[in-house]
């Protein structure tokens, strides 16, 4: 994918303790056991509320719009009825795709990650592993798994410029998540790999 935009992106996962200092009417705090770990069992839409909340916190125009929120028993929000991106919008979003996979590939190694190897079965501190690449984004490998902005769709065989994954679902029906976790093996995460979930 080439890019005619300039994009930025957070240093580390949400943390624990972000998603639960915005949590309100709209999105329910995770139990977590420090503010400091990555947040995890979240959806794709509690992402997408927590993303609209970030950016009214920070003064700026939400990205998502939708017309109403359905949840789950556990106050999940599961779906968001009229949902709209909005990529014009200068506010906070979760990545495309695409742009996650640019800014990994630069300091890609799941060697130095936790994984199933080394994290004892639990998430950790983020940016707790040390880093050779100094000013680029921590855990993009292992961890915690990353939401993107997309649906699942087929990638062509061309390049694209500004690619934002498919309209819809289609026959996929599934959005993307990235980066593997701690709980996957370091020779099993690759970077294009694209979710399990």
């Amino acid at each position: 994918v080439a890019f005619t935009y300039d994009f930025f992106i957070g240093e580390h996962e949400v943390t624990c303790g972000e998603y639960n200092a915005l949590a309100g009417e709209t999105f329910t705090k995770v139990d977590c056991k420090n503010d400091s770990l990555p947040v995890t069992n979240v959806s794709f839409f509690d992402a997408v509320l927590f993303s609209n909340a970030y950016s009214k916190a920070h003064m700026a125009d939400t990205v998502y719009t939708y017309t109403a929120a359905v949840y789950d028993g556990e106050n999940h929000c599961v779906l968001l009825e009229g949902f709209d991106f909005h990529p014009d919008v200068a506010g906070y979003r979760l990545p495309t795709e695409a742009e996650w996979v640019s800014v990994a590939s630069q300091s890609w190694n799941p060697a130095n990650s936790w994984n199933l190897g080394n994290s004892k079965n639990s998430a950790h501190k983020v940016c707790s592993i040390p880093q050779k690449w100094e000013g680029r984004p921590c855990d993009m490998a292992g961890n915690a798994m990353e939401w993107v902005n997309d649906w699942y769709t087929n990638l062509p065989d061309t390049t694209l410029a500004n690619f934002v994954g498919a309209p819809d679902g289609g026959t996929h029906g599934k959005r993307i998540v990235k980066g593997g976790s701690f709980l996957h093996e370091a020779a099993a995460m690759n970077a294009y790999s694209r979710g399990d979930v």
